[in-house]
């Protein structure tokens, strides 16, 4: 058995740290927590639906700090291999699939049973990695599969050969090309300037915005006081924003963004 260790900060103004209370009890509205867990590999950083954009931000630099370094209690480090970040915004939280993913798997780690240390320090007994040696020794017959590659010289003769006898054509070949280059390049241009759009349109009503790129690829953008709006653009240079854009603005203001983004399309 094996002990993995876990702590759990709140971030104060400022991005003052102070180690909490391994609890679900701990996770208020207007607090961001980050929980090391060296079980998972993982910084869990929380927000609270009361966060604002600035006291987000300010965690999660601290959430970058503590994955790259750890935190040193005495003589030992509390997370010094961590390998990744796991941002979860409460709001989010059953809506957005990806909040709601990595919030259950915090409460998963929070409902575990383990050992209160001193200064809130938790431990997790890990057990038996023999069966995962096990595992990977029987994988041991896949070398078998290795000279099934024998063939693949017969095969590169044989393209080579195809290849001879396309020589006489290269012309046919370079006409074709510039054709889709084009077409990909102006589909290119018009999503930039339809994205660029809207941040021009929201920028007249908010001075200071955030705007970030998602795995999925969709853009988000968000204000001091929270989200503005989250969208996608589709296929035919469609937007298509999320049921909770522009929900939490002025719904004059809202107007007013949506005729300025349609006037700047028709520039197009």
């Amino acid at each position: 058995m094996t002990d993995q260790f876990a702590l759990m900060f709140k971030v104060l103004e400022g991005g003052v740290l102070e180690t909490i209370k391994f609890s679900k009890e701990s996770f208020l509205p207007d607090i961001s927590i980050i929980t090391l867990d060296e079980a998972s590999g993982s910084v869990f950083l929380w927000h609270g639906v009361k966060q604002g954009l600035v006291a987000r931000r300010t965690a999660l630099r601290q959430a970058e700090s503590l994955k790259g370094h750890g935190y040193t209690v005495g003589k030992s480090i509390i997370g010094r291999d961590l390998k990744i970040i796991k941002e979860i915004d409460a709001r989010k939280v059953g809506k957005i699939p990806e909040d709601t993913s990595l919030n259950e798997e915090l409460q998963a780690i929070l409902d575990k049973t383990f050992t209160e240390l001193e200064n809130f320090i938790v431990s997790f007994q890990i057990g038996g990695v023999k069966p995962v040696i096990v595992k990977e020794e029987k994988s041991e017959p896949i070398p078998a599969s290795t000279p099934v590659e024998a063939p693949n010289p017969s095969k590169s003769v044989s393209s080579a050969s195809e290849y001879d006898e396309t020589q006489p054509m290269p012309s046919i070949k370079s006409e074709k090309t510039p054709t889709p280059s084009i077409k990909v390049s102006t589909s290119s241009l018009l999503t930039e300037a339809k994205v660029s759009f809207v941040f021009s349109a929201i920028l007249e009503h908010f001075v200071d915005i955030w705007v970030s790129k998602k795995a999925d690829g969709s853009y988000s953008v968000e204000m001091m006081d929270g989200p503005i709006c989250q969208f996608t653009i589709k296929e035919g240079l469609k937007l298509n924003f999320t049921a909770s854009s522009f929900s939490g603005i002025d719904p004059k203001i809202k107007t007013a963004i949506q005729k300025k983004f349609i006037e700047l399309s028709k520039l197009i």
